[in-house]
Formats: C-alpha cells, structure tokens, sequence
C-alpha cells in the first residue's frame, strides 16, 4: 500500500488531515485517542476539529479549552456557567445544537449569555438548563433568539413560572418539553401552552416531581384538563398530586395519539380514570406505580379494550392481593375467544415492578427493576 507523503517547509508529512480524520473515526477507545494525542500534535489537532460532542464534568476545565474543539454539535457542561462562558462558546463553537448549560453559583444567569447562544448558533435545536439560577429573563432570551429551537428542559429551577410557559407557548417548533422539580409553574402557564401555537407541534411533555403549591395556586385538574387539548400529545409523564381522574379522563378523550401515559406517584387517580384508557386505540404504555385504587380486573379491562397496548406498570406491593395469582389471570382472560395468558415471575427485591407485554393476543407479564420502567421502548415484545 502507497504511503502518500508531501513536503511542508522542508519537513515530510506522512497523514494528510483529511485521512487521519477518516482514521479517528476507527479508533472508539477513549483511553487510546488520549494516549496518541499525548504524542502526536498532528492528531492532537485534528482529532479536535473533529469532535462533534463534548462533555465538561469537572470544574477545574478551563472553557478556553474549547478553541480546539471549534466543530461541537453536542455540548454538556457540569461546570458552573457564566453569560461570559455562553458568549465564549457561541463565538468558538458556532456548530452546536445540542447543548446542556449548568447553573448554581450566587450569581443568576442573565440575558446576555443564552441571547449570545441563540443568536451565535443557528443550528441550536435542543436545550437542557440545569439549576436554581436561571430566570425568567434568561429563558425569554433564548426562546426569542433560537429560530429553530425544539426542546426545552429545566431541572430543579424554582425560579421558572408562568411567563416563561407564555414565551413558549408562542413558539411554533417545540416538540419537546420538560420540568423537573420545579414549583413555580401553575394551571395558568399549562393554559398558555394549551393555547399558543406550540399546542400544534408539542409531542412530548414531562411535569416531574413538581412541588406541590395547590393551596396558593399550583397544578390542579383545571391545569391537567387544559393540556388534555393539545392533541398532538405522544407522550406524556405527570408526578403531581394535584390531579384526579378528570385529567385522565380527559386526556383518554382528547388525545388520540398518546402513545405513553406515566402518571406514577399521582396518588388522587382512581379506577375511574384508569379505564377511561379501556377504549384508547393508540395507548402503548401506561405507567401506575404508586396508585392503588384499581385492581386485576381493570387491568384486563384495559388490555381487552387498547389493541396497541404492550405494557403496563404497577407497583410490586400488589402482588400482595390474592387475585393477581396466574390461575386466576389465566381463568379471567377469556373474553370472545380470546385468551390473553397472563403469567407472573415477581422478583424479590424491593421496588421490583411487574410489567405486563402484549403482542399478537398475548399478555405475558414479567418484572424487572423499578429503574428499568422507563427503557420499555427498548425491551422485546415476547
């Protein structure tokens, strides 16, 4: 095999750029890459304008650092960031779409640094804001200045309320949005997300561990009711505790294309609610860890009922209730000659779930650990 060389200023070059670049992308060990970048300046450099992501979890890293890396499209920071970082990284990394930004100092993150990462990175589709400083202020910045903004999350910010909902409620790109440990929002801000232009494209919300502020008003049913009109809902997580069957009932109403419903933990759901959901033809996965009012029969009322159903989630403490037994799963699933066998394998540890997988008339129920819930997507149908 040839080795193509050239002559630089008298010094021979074995690698042009562009075939080490072809090269890196063979070697996926990360101990490996660092090992040769140590001796090797041609791959050292290369191998930066290379790096389509990069994670900063330490917070001694300098982000000057980031000079090397000029070609970003996914970014992640556990350092704590400042407007002057996010100025810096929208001039250095102008590539980026996916960026995760962390904030818990003294000091809030202001409007200047996400306007910068907006304006700087046209590409920006998809951000994660981490901590308790990020305002209201900061958040109108970004969403006016990211043309093509798509996703918004926000984690343990209790500074984030209503009028940021409004903000993204005008925007028309948004297919996904996320709190999690949030207290400020209320029924309010899910009307203005009901109501706006993002009620057209939103496919994945997710209201999580949200701090309960019924009595000054928080989330309720009005506000669980008012996102039931956002048809184009595919998936949908609520841990409150402020609503009841009427949200449920009027989600199994108004949503047709909800694929997943995780309503764990959301402890005024009553059977009612549950089997509004007996009759939804779209329904894949329903999560009901942490509810109790509902028993085996509702369960094969359900399954019965959602022809796409493929699983559902209970909490492992039923298996204390004598009817969950496989005989009689088995003896009770018979239903226009359709026998839908139902087999339990329950684990002993604690905070084991049982999940229920449906495929071609089957129901076949195992269980895996409480954590593994969310990955159903990826588990084979048996």
């Amino acid at each position: 095999m040839a080795v193509h060389t050239k002559k630089i200023s008298g010094k021979t070059c074995v690698l042009s750029d562009d075939l080490l670049g072809l090269i890196l992308n063979y070697v996926t060990n990360k101990d490996d890459r660092k090992s040769f970048s140590e001796v090797w300046k041609q791959w050292f450099r290369v191998e930066g304008l290379n790096r389509s992501s990069l994670c900063v979890d330490k917070p001694d890293i300098p982000l000057p650092a980031l000079t090397r890396f000029p070609n970003l499209v996914h970014f992640e920071t556990w350092k704590h960031t400042t407007d002057t970082d996010l100025e810096f990284i929208a001039q250095i990394c102008p590539q980026i779409e996916v960026i995760k930004v962390t904030n818990y100092g003294s000091h809030f993150l202001g409007r200047k640094g996400l306007w910068a990462l907006g304006n700087g990175c046209p590409k920006l589709s998809k951000v994660s804001l981490f901590g308790n400083k990020i305002g209201n202020s900061a958040v109108f910045a970004l969403v006016n200045s990211a043309q093509i903004l798509t996703s918004l999350a926000f984690t343990c910010n209790s500074f984030i309320s209503d009028p940021v909902l409004r903000a993204i409620g005008s925007q028309c790109c948004i297919t996904t949005l996320e709190f999690t440990s949030s207290c400020n929002i209320t029924d309010l801000g899910l009307g203005f997300l009901a109501n706006g232009c993002v009620s057209k494209t939103l496919k994945r919300l997710v209201l999580d561990e949200m701090v309960d502020r019924i009595s000054d008003g928080g989330i309720t049913d009005i506000g669980g009711v008012a996102i039931s009109g956002i048809q184009t809902l595919r998936e949908l997580r609520l841990f409150l505790e402020g609503i009841s069957d009427a949200t449920i009932v009027a989600l199994a109403e108004n949503c047709p294309k909800l694929e997943i419903l995780d309503i764990k933990d959301c402890h005024e759901v009553r059977r009612d609610g549950i089997l509004a959901f007996s009759s939804h033809q779209c329904l894949k996965s329903l999560v009901l860890l942490g509810l109790w009012d509902f028993d085996l029969f509702d369960v094969e009322s359900i399954a019965l009922g959602c022809p796409s159903l493929e699983s559902v989630v209970v909490d492992s403490s039923l298996r204390v209730d004598p009817a969950w037994s496989s005989e009689l799963m088995h003896e009770h699933t018979k239903k226009s000659h359709q026998v839908l066998d139902m087999r339990i394998s329950i684990l002993p540890e604690a905070g084991s779930v049982l999940v229920f997988l449906s495929a071609t008339g089957s129901f076949l129920c195992n269980c895996f650990p409480k954590d593994s819930y969310q990955n159903l997507d990826s588990l084979a149908i048996q």
